[in-house]
């Protein structure tokens, strides 16, 4: 089953992530700004779900830094079954040259596992721009915890920042820490578009959700992300979804 994303206006968060549950593929209009689709792209990734980009051309893709322009790129890349093609050159840039050696060495699109691990906390949290005010607060947090026996990881802190693939590998460990993880914890950020990415994730994978800075944050009513942050369905047993916008 192939799913298609042209436009993330009107979606329906549980009809798609139902739905995901049957595809293996799917074509994507990728707005790296756009919340909405970077939640849809978390729960793409987690499920293992190859991506052919539509709008690959519009996408800035001069740099290798990492972004959710070149994430996807690389994403489709290693789930593309034509690249490298054995017939003719289609490896193009340094990326795509990265791109082909893990191929080689067998990286492929896989679905991650849920796994949870017990008294183990994912965080999410602001990383690249976040303020000393809400690194300090975060870093106490983590201490505070480790004192109280939990391990947690904390992507600041623990996942290894440095990725020659645009930030799939950043998203790939962050995603894996989410799935052993039988909690996660967001201090939210309504400008981060990576937590939204890692909500994503742990939307897919069932999983509780505390929020830690409630008490800071004005939800808009109109912003799907904000309404499924405030309503997380996964803290009850009868998981009721009234975020839906």
């Amino acid at each position: 089953m192939k799913l298609r994303y042209l436009s993330y206006e009107n979606i329906d968060i549980d009809e798609e992530l139902f739905k995901m549950a049957f595809a293996t593929e799917a074509d994507v209009i990728i707005e790296p700004t756009n919340k909405k689709c970077l939640f849809v792209l978390g729960m793409l990734f987690v499920n293992g779900i190859k991506i052919n980009i539509l709008n690959e051309k519009d996408l800035n893709l001069e740099s290798t830094n990492k972004s959710f322009s070149m994430m996807p790129y690389v994403w489709s890349k290693i789930g593309n079954n034509n690249f490298p093609n054995a017939d003719y050159s289609n490896v193009v840039t340094e990326m795509d040259n990265r791109v082909e050696n893990i191929k080689r060495l067998g990286v492929s699109v896989q679905k991650i596992v849920n796994n949870p691990q017990d008294n183990k906390i994912f965080l999410i949290c602001p990383v690249r721009n976040a303020t000393p005010e809400q690194r300090k607060w975060i870093e106490d947090f983590v201490a505070n915890k480790h004192e109280d026996g939990y391990t947690i990881h904390a992507p600041h802190l623990h996942t290894r920042q440095v990725d020659l693939f645009g930030g799939y590998a950043i998203c790939k460990q962050n995603a894996e820490a989410v799935a052993s993880s039988s909690e996660i914890d967001i201090y939210y950020d309504q400008s981060s578009t990576g937590s939204v990415f890692d909500l994503g994730v742990a939307y897919a994978l069932y999983k509780p959700l505390i929020l830690l800075n409630k008490d800071e944050i004005i939800f808009n009513e109109n912003d799907l992300i904000d309404n499924i942050v405030k309503n997380w369905p996964y803290n009850n047993l009868e998981f009721k979804r009234t975020y839906k916008k």
